[in-house]
Order: structure tokens, then C-alpha cells, then sequence
């Protein structure tokens, strides 16, 4: 599998390209800046295939409407609970963040369990809300696309609309019970690991009390 990271947006989300051997890939969290995923992706010569979202907030869904001008023949994926944020500023924080606002219809809404297959590639779902109600986690391989879940040494908010503390901790201690090695890539900050996470990260340290 390979792997690159694009910072997009006024926030510079981080934007996943994921892809296989075949060079099939999958996009996650398109959070703005379509052009500039789409020129990485047609410099590398790869083949789009689906768009992964974390969540709704609009700092990582603003470019998939452009990206679907661009690539139509893209699926995308998304849990349920977060829909209302696609057409609405505000629960999307995309008026508050200043970012772009993709009106767009979801291919796959997603729930615990499913599994994703791009090429030869399969992301598991893993429902993990608390930042919003439909956040949740992709795991390939040894790598989870945390969204704004777990960061590097913190956690994303829970103040803001659907939003839970309470959720939050419960998705924390999900991941931090996972075993194994498990490389973090979030949707904001530095790549971590699970290992260094759980030693250090004050927040899922108390999540696993």
C-alpha cells in the first residue's frame, strides 16, 4: 500500500491518498482544494475509486463536490448520523471555519462492521463517535485514518454540534484497547502510533482507567 498526505483547507486538514499496486486509490477527507488532490493523483497516474469520509465537519468534506466534478465515477462514503452537515453551514462549522460548503449525496453510508473495498484494498469501519455523532475510524492493514478523533498526544473536541464527552471517551478507550502495533494517521497534526498513544496521550490514558 502507499500512502500520501496533502494539507488542505484554511485548517490544512489532512488529506489521505490511499493506494494499491494497481494504483487504485481512495481519498480521505477531501476537506477543500480538489484541484490540488486531483493534480497528486493524476501526476502518480492513479485511478480514483472512492472517497472515505471521517466526518461531517466541513474542513473535511469542502472539496468533495469539486472532487466529484472531477472524478464522478467516485463512491462515497460517510455514517449516516452526519448527513444533516452537508447542507447546513453552521452544524458543519464550514461558515465558522471559513471553509468551502460541498453539497453532494453519499454512495455509502457507512456502519460498524462494514468493510470497503478499493482494489485490493479493504478499510474496516469502526463507529467512532464523540467529535461528531457519525465520526468514525477506516483500518487498512496497520494503519487507522482517525479523522478528528485521536490526535498526536490529544483528542478533538466535544464542544461543538454533536459533539460528546461522554462518546468521546468510549471511542478513546475503543482504540486504545485495540492490540497490536497501529501507525495513527489523523485528520489534523503529526502521524503517531497507537503504542506511543496509549503511553503518552493523556486522554486515552484516562479513557482506559
Amino acid at each position: 500500500m502507499n500512502i500520501e498526505v496533502l494539507h488542505v483547507g484554511p485548517l490544512g486538514t489532512n488529506c489521505y491518498v490511499v493506494w494499491d499496486d494497481n494504483n487504485t486509490c481512495a481519498v480521505v477527507d477531501c476537506g477543500g482544494q480538489a484541484e490540488k488532490v486531483a493534480e497528486f493523483i493524476e501526476e502518480k497516474h492513479l485511478t480514483p475509486t472512492h472517497m472515505l469520509l471521517t466526518h461531517g465537519h466541513g474542513d473535511h468534506i469542502g472539496g468533495v463536490e469539486g472532487f466529484l466534478k472531477l472524478y464522478p465515477q467516485v463512491k462515497v462514503a460517510m455514517a449516516p448520523e452526519d448527513l444533516e452537515m452537508i447542507s447546513d453551514r453552521q452544524k458543519s462549522m464550514a461558515e465558522p471555519c471559513g471553509c468551502e460548503q460541498s453539497v453532494f449525496t453519499p454512495d455509502i453510508l457507512v456502519k460498524e462492521g462494514d468493510v470497503i473495498k478499493v482494489g485490493d484494498m479493504d478499510f474496516h469501519v469502526l463507529k467512532t463517535p464523540g467529535h461528531t455523532e457519525g465520526g468514525v475510524t477506516y483500518i487498512k492493514g496497520n494503519m487507522m485514518f482517525t479523522g478528528d478523533t485521536l490526535f498526536q498526544g490529544s483528542m478533538g473536541r466535544t464542544d461543538l454540534y454533536g459533539g460528546s464527552e461522554e462518546k468521546m471517551m468510549a471511542s478513546l478507550r475503543r482504540l486504545g484497547q485495540i492490540e497490536g502495533y497501529y501507525v495513527v494517521l489523523p485528520g489534523h497534526g503529526m502521524a503517531s502510533n497507537l503504542e506511543d498513544e496509549r503511553r503518552a496521550n493523556p486522554f486515552i490514558r484516562q479513557a482506559l482507567k
